[in-house]
């Protein structure tokens, strides 16, 4: 399902986890984004067949306290599209049917703007097809269980947004109908599909496709609707109207095995896997950065294929660093705490893709460049101060926090690896923000 804007918070307390031996960058950093005594985090990261490091901080049950471990169960929310592509991918190859074929081969009801798209344009949300988790009025319906087909006979009646192949608009109405397709094709319900033909040949002991209710009690979801983060029970869905879109739950160790079946060709054949993690090609010949239930742009500034997936209480993130054959998954259990800010910084810590901290720097040398007030042609804001020998940045309104000197003229604020580039050029002193989701932003001009 759709997630929330991606943010890091910063809230800097003591880690509880199972630590690997000279993780102490990785456990400072999973403290930065996590509280003992909220909702949490839990991670995995691995390098070919070498795990590098495995913890979890917070808690899974604020009220019985009950903390939050590396083998627990997590929803994944969007990530479940991995899946729904790649069960897809696996009738292809069974001659079932085709990426070439139209919905209405396999849903005759369907409209003729909603039968004439082609799967693989439905795949790679390339089809025009509107997302139907959006808007006030359908909040109100996901409340309540229903079957895929009375799901599926309210939400196809929305326009289709454009021409297939002309843009790229997610959508997880076109997921559910490859999820009605695979039931169609295949003679088996989707949670039974994915059950035969992938959790259990992979060896995943401990993933399914979650129909109705809101899951297990193990680990429960959290929201918050209020700056300090306070955790309250988030929006009411029932795992009905997410299915093939967003239903899986599952743990860090069954996404390890998902990611090492699929790369090793025993869930869909190379050339399919390949399809899966290239980007689809719009009919003006750009490309969509998306290929089959993957992402494909850099991440880090490094190639990635990767997905983020949230529903309500949960949201999660998988990623695959091809370069360095390097593969990590982050869960947090409350839908307001994004972890895939906390994944990359400890990337980017392990491959060293940003700029060292300067140990023990004298910062007025650097502060008597930086100190002043910068704003970017966006109107972005940064307010950069130096007090008893601490360099403090302030992002428009937003709270004072300190800086800490890099390599290379490199800034960052504390408990992050996204940081700001110092530039003297012409007279102008510029800082260009470098971020680890995002890339190079506007840079801001020194007033």
């Amino acid at each position: 399902m759709g997630i929330k804007p991606y943010y890091a918070g910063i809230l800097g307390l003591a880690v509880s986890c199972h630590v690997h031996a000279d993780n102490s960058d990785f456990d400072a950093t999973l403290a930065c984004y996590t509280q003992a005594e909220q909702p949490g985090i839990a991670v995995r990261i691995e390098q070919g067949s070498k795990l590098l490091y495995s913890a979890a901080n917070g808690l899974a049950d604020i009220e019985s306290k009950q903390p939050l471990h590396t083998e627990q169960v997590f929803q994944i929310g969007s990530i479940t599209k991995q899946f729904t592509a790649a069960a897809i991918l696996q009738l292809a190859e069974r001659n079932k049917l085709s990426l070439q074929d139209p919905l209405g081969k396999f849903i005759p009801s369907l409209s003729a703007d909603y039968g004439k798209l082609t799967l693989d344009r439905v795949l790679s949300h390339t089809s025009g097809l509107p997302n139907y988790n959006e808007g006030p009025e359908i909040g109100a319906k996901m409340a309540h269980y229903r079957t895929l087909d009375q799901i599926l006979a309210e939400i196809v009646q929305a326009p289709v947004l454009y021409p297939s192949g002309e843009g790229h608009t997610y959508s997880n109405t076109g997921y559910l109908l490859l999820g009605k397709i695979i039931e169609q094709v295949s003679g088996l319900n989707y949670k039974d599909y994915l059950q035969q033909h992938i959790f259990t040949p992979l060896g995943m002991k401990h993933s399914q496709v979650l129909i109705k209710g809101t899951g297990g009690d193990e680990v429960k979801g959290y929201s918050s609707t209020d700056d300090k983060k306070t955790p309250v029970a988030p929006f009411y869905v029932d795992r009905s109207w997410i299915y093939s879109a967003g239903g899986i739950e599952t743990t860090l160790a069954d996404m390890s095995r998902w990611h090492r079946g699929l790369k090793a060709g025993k869930v869909v054949s190379p050339s399919s896997y390949q399809a899966m993690i290239t980007s689809a090609t719009l009919n003006d010949g750009s490309v969509a950065n998306y290929g089959y239930g993957f992402y494909t742009f850099e991440l880090a500034g490094q190639p990635s294929y990767f997905h983020e997936g949230g529903v309500p209480g949960f949201l999660a993130m998988s990623v695959y660093f091809p370069e360095d054959d390097l593969f990590a998954t982050v869960f947090s259990n409350q839908d307001t705490l994004h972890p895939g800010p906390a994944l990359l910084d400890m990337v980017s810590q392990h491959l060293n893709i940003t700029p060292k901290p300067l140990p023990d720097v004298k910062m007025d040398h650097f502060a008597k460049t930086l100190v002043g007030e910068y704003q970017s042609a966006g109107k972005q804001q940064l307010k950069v101060t130096f007090e008893e020998g601490i360099l403090y940045g302030q992002k428009g309104q937003g709270e004072k926090r300190k800086l800490v000197a890099r390599a290379n003229n490199a800034f960052s604020f504390e408990c992050t690896q996204n940081y700001y580039q110092l530039s003297v050029a012409e007279g102008k002193t510029s800082l260009t923000p470098v971020g680890l989701y995002r890339g190079k932003g506007k840079p801001l001009f020194k007033l």
